[in-house]
C-alpha cells in the first residue's frame, strides 16, 4: 500500500491492511471519527489545515499573489442553467487571475447563454462561442481550443468547479518542473446538493480533465479532441503521453476539482455503488 493509495482511499485501505491486534479497532475509530468525510479529506489533502485559516488566505492575497503567463481554460456546456453561474465563478475568484475562460455553449436549450452573457458583462476574462446546432463535447473543446490565445491551457465543464488555488498551483508546478508537459490534479464526485461520494469504492481520484498543457507544443504535436462526447478526455490525455513520454505527467496531489455526479450520464451508467462520504 503507497502512501499515495491510502490518502485517496484511507477507510478502503486500513479495512484491507488487517493490522496485527488493534485493526479492527483501527478501522472502527477512524470511521466513527470520519464525519461526512471531514477526517477523509484531511488525508487527501493535509493543506486544508492551513488554506482555511483566515490569517493563511490574507497574507496570500497581499503578498503571495501570482505573476503568470496568460492561461485559458475552456469550459465546454450544455443546458446547465442550475450550475454554470457557480461553475464560472469558481474560476473567477482563482489565485492565479491571469486568465481567458471561453465558454463554449453547445447549442443549449434552458437559459445557460443568458446567464453566461450576464457573467461575460461582469468580468471582460470571460468570452462565449456558441454552436448553432449540438456538436459534442469534443468538438466544443476543440473550438475553444482554438479561440485559446494563452501560454497554457486547462479545462473544466459547466457543471464542475475549482477550489480557489487550483489554476495557480498547476501552473506552479511547471515552473518547479520546467520538463513536464502535462499537469494533473485529484477529484471527487459530488452529488446536486454539494455533498462529497464514494463511486465503486472509489473517492480521490486523478482528475483527467484537469489536465493544464503548453498550448503552443502540444497541439503542433498532438492535435486536437476526438469529436466524441464519451472518452475524448482520456484520449487526449493518453496522446499527449504517447507523444511527450510517460514521464512528461505531474500530478499536484491536492483535490481541487468537484465534479457533479450525475446518475443519467452515459459514464456512470455501469457504476455499481453510490453512497455519501460518511461514516458506514
Amino acid at each position: 500500500m503507497t502512501l499515495r493509495d491510502f490518502r485517496r482511499f484511507p477507510l478502503k485501505k486500513l479495512r484491507r491492511w488487517r493490522v496485527p491486534v488493534c485493526g479492527n479497532l483501527l478501522v472502527r475509530a477512524f470511521a466513527r471519527l470520519d464525519q461526512n468525510g471531514l477526517l477523509s479529506d484531511l488525508c487527501a489533502d493535509p493543506q486544508l489545515l492551513y488554506e482555511r485559516w483566515w490569517p493563511y488566505r490574507l497574507l496570500r492575497r497581499k503578498f503571495l499573489q501570482a505573476h503568470a503567463p496568460l492561461v485559458s481554460v475552456v469550459v465546454a456546456t450544455r443546458n446547465n442553467e442550475a450550475t454554470i453561474e457557480r461553475s464560472l465563478r469558481s474560476l473567477t475568484k482563482q489565485t492565479l487571475s491571469h486568465l481567458e475562460i471561453i465558454v463554449v455553449d453547445d447549442a443549449s436549450t434552458d437559459n445557460s447563454v443568458r446567464i453566461i452573457r450576464t457573467l461575460a458583462l461582469s468580468d471582460r476574462r470571460i468570452r462565449i462561442i456558441e454552436n448553432r446546432r449540438q456538436m459534442g463535447t469534443g468538438a466544443s473543446r476543440n473550438r475553444g481550443l482554438q479561440a485559446a490565445t494563452g501560454d497554457y491551457v486547462t479545462f473544466q465543464d459547466g457543471d464542475d468547479f475549482s477550489a480557489p488555488s487550483r489554476l495557480e498551483m498547476q501552473h506552479d508546478a511547471f515552473k518547479k518542473f520546467p520538463n513536464k508537459m502535462l499537469v494533473l490534479c485529484n477529484y471527487v464526485r459530488v452529488n446536486d446538493r454539494g455533498v462529497r461520494l464514494v463511486i465503486n469504492d472509489r473517492r480521490v481520484m486523478k482528475c483527467i480533465i484537469s489536465m493544464m498543457f503548453p498550448r503552443k507544443e502540444v497541439l503542433e504535436k498532438v492535435g486536437y479532441f476526438l469529436e466524441s462526447s464519451l472518452s475524448e478526455d482520456a484520449d487526449f490525455y493518453e496522446r499527449i503521453k504517447i507523444a511527450f513520454g510517460e514521464g512528461c505527467e505531474y500530478i499536484v496531489f491536492r483535490t481541487l476539482y468537484e465534479a457533479l455526479f450525475r446518475e443519467e450520464s452515459s459514464f456512470f451508467l455501469k457504476s455499481r455503488f453510490m453512497r455519501p462520504l460518511t461514516t458506514p
